[in-house]
C-alpha cells in the first residue's frame, strides 16, 4: 500500500474508531403509526455515525434486510445508534500565528462526504485547514439554526449541512482546523425580507444595531458548535461610491471598526480565532476605496487576530501597478500585497492570504505552477500559511501544486 493510500485509509478509520460508543451500539425501534424510514432516521440521526440522513436510511435498510420502504406497525427495526447523546465537539484552541494551509468549501460540499475526501487530500500533502460556508452571500445559514426565526420571518430555505456537530467533530478527528466563514453584511435573503435592515439591494446596513445583534448571535451559536475560527467576509460596505452612514459624525470605517471590536470581544472571550477577509485593493490604501467600503486597516488591526487579504491576481484591474494583465503575475501581487500589509500592521496581526485557485483572466496558462507561484510568494514574503479559493471547489490543479511542493520540501529535507 502506498503512503498516500495508507493515510487515506487511516483518516477514514478515525471517523469510526474514535467516536464515543454506547454500551450496545444499536437500539431497536418499534414502528408506530405514521412512521416511515425517513422519519425514523431523523429521530436517531444525531446519535449515529451516518453523516447524512439518507446514509442512515440506507444503513437501516441494509441492517434489517428490508427490501422496500413499506413498514408495518409493530415491526422491530434495528438502528445503528453508537452514542448516548448527540455529538458535542470542543474548540481546538490555537495561537493566531498557527500556520493554517487549506481551502474553501461551499455548504453543499460541506454537507456531503466529499468534505472528508478534501480533508484526506489536504492531510496527505501537509495542509490542515478547511474554511466552510456557515452563512454565504445568499444569506441563508448552511445549517439548522434558530437565529433567522428570532430576527426575521425567513426560516425556510435550502441548507447543505444536516448536522453541524458531526461536521466539526469528524474534521477534528482528522486534525483539521475548522473555520466558519460568515458573510456579514451582504445578505440577499434578509435584505429582501427585511427592508428596514436593507442598505442597498443585497446589502444590510452595517450601522443598524439590530443587524449587528443578528450577526453577533450567529457567531455565538457557531462558537457553541466547537468552531475553531470565525472568518468574516463582506464585513464592509458595498463599493457603491457612497460615503454616508446615516449617523452624524461617524464614517463608514468607524462603523466597521466598532463592529469588529464587539465581535472580537465575543471570540476572544472563548479563545476562538477571528479572521477578516479584506479587499486586496485596500492594501494599496487608495482613499476612495477605504472611505467607500470602510475597511481602514489602521482602525481595524487591533480588533482581529488574522487578516486574509484576497490577493487574487485576476481581481486587479488592467495595467494596475504598471502590469498589463495582473492575472498573469501571480507571484508579484501576492508578494507585494503581503509586504505592503505587513508594513501597515507590523507583527501584531497574522497575515494569511487568500490565493487564486481558478483560471479567470489567466492567459499564460493556468495550472499547478500558477498556484505554486502564489504559495511560494506567501512563504517568501512572510505570510503565515495560505488559503485557496475556488467557488465550485475544483482543486485538482491545487492538489497537484500541493503535492509538488510537499515532495520538493521532503526531498530538500533529506539532502
Amino acid at each position: 500500500m502506498s503512503f498516500k493510500n495508507y493515510l487515506h485509509v487511516l483518516c477514514s478509520l478515525l471517523l469510526i474508531l474514535f467516536i464515543p460508543m454506547s454500551a450496545s451500539g444499536e437500539i431497536v425501534h418499534t414502528v408506530n403509526k405514521g412512521d416511515n424510514l425517513s422519519r425514523i432516521a431523523g429521530k436517531y440521526f444525531a446519535r449515529t455515525a451516518a453523516y447524512t440522513k439518507q446514509e442512515l436510511v440506507k444503513d437501516i435498510i441494509s441492517i434489517n434486510n428490508i427490501s422496500s420502504q413499506s413498514l408495518t406497525i409493530g415491526q422491530k427495526i434495528v438502528i445503528p445508534v453508537i452514542t448516548d447523546k448527540p455529538f458535542s465537539p470542543q474548540i481546538i484552541r490555537r495561537k493566531k500565528d498557527f500556520i493554517a494551509k487549506g481551502v474553501y468549501i461551499n455548504q453543499w460540499t460541506a454537507g456531503s462526504r466529499q468534505v472528508f475526501q478534501v480533508a484526506d487530500k489536504l492531510k496527505i500533502y501537509g495542509a490542515n485547514t478547511i474554511v466552510f460556508d456557515a452563512k454565504d452571500v445568499r444569506g441563508g445559514l448552511s445549517y439548522r439554526s434558530s437565529m433567522p426565526g428570532a430576527f426575521s420571518p425567513v426560516t425556510q430555505y435550502p441548507r447543505g449541512i444536516e448536522d453541524m456537530s458531526k461536521l466539526v467533530a469528524y474534521l477534528h478527528l482528522m486534525d483539521i482546523h475548522v473555520v466558519a466563514r460568515v458573510c456579514v453584511f451582504r445578505d440577499m435573503l434578509i435584505a429582501s425580507a427585511m427592508p428596514h435592515w436593507r442598505l442597498d439591494n443585497d446589502w444590510l446596513n452595517p450601522a443598524d444595531q439590530e443587524v449587528q445583534d443578528y450577526i453577533e448571535e450567529i457567531i455565538r451559536e457557531l462558537i457553541d458548535y466547537g468552531i475553531d475560527e470565525i472568518q468574516l467576509d463582506y464585513c464592509r460596505y458595498p463599493s457603491d461610491g457612497e460615503l454616508a452612514t446615516g449617523i452624524e459624525g461617524r464614517t463608514r470605517s468607524d462603523i466597521i471598526a466598532e463592529f469588529l471590536e464587539s465581535i472580537h470581544a465575543i471570540t476572544s472571550s472563548r479563545r476562538v480565532l477571528l479572521s477578516l477577509d479584506m479587499f486586496g485593493i485596500v492594501i494599496w490604501k487608495q482613499d476612495q476605496d477605504i472611505l467607500t467600503v470602510g475597511q481602514d486597516i489602521e482602525k481595524i488591526r487591533h480588533h482581529v487576530d488574522i487578516i486574509s487579504p484576497m490577493l487574487y491576481p485576476s481581481h486587479f484591474s488592467k495595467d494596475f501597478a504598471g502590469i498589463e494583465n495582473p492575472a498573469d503575475a501571480p507571484y508579484y501581487f501576492v508578494s507585494k500585497g503581503i509586504n505592503r500589509l505587513r508594513a501597515i500592521v507590523g507583527d501584531n496581526v497574522t497575515i494569511r492570504p487568500w490565493l487564486q485557485s481558478f483560471p479567470l483572466r489567466v492567459t499564460i496558462g493556468y495550472g499547478p505552477e500558477f498556484i505554486q507561484n502564489q504559495i511560494s510568494a506567501s512563504m517568501d514574503s512572510g505570510g503565515t500559511g495560505w488559503l485557496l479559493w475556488s467557488p465550485g471547489n475544483y482543486y485538482q490543479e491545487a492538489y497537484t501544486a500541493m503535492e509538488n511542493l510537499y515532495l520538493k520540501n521532503t526531498t530538500a529535507g533529506h539532502e
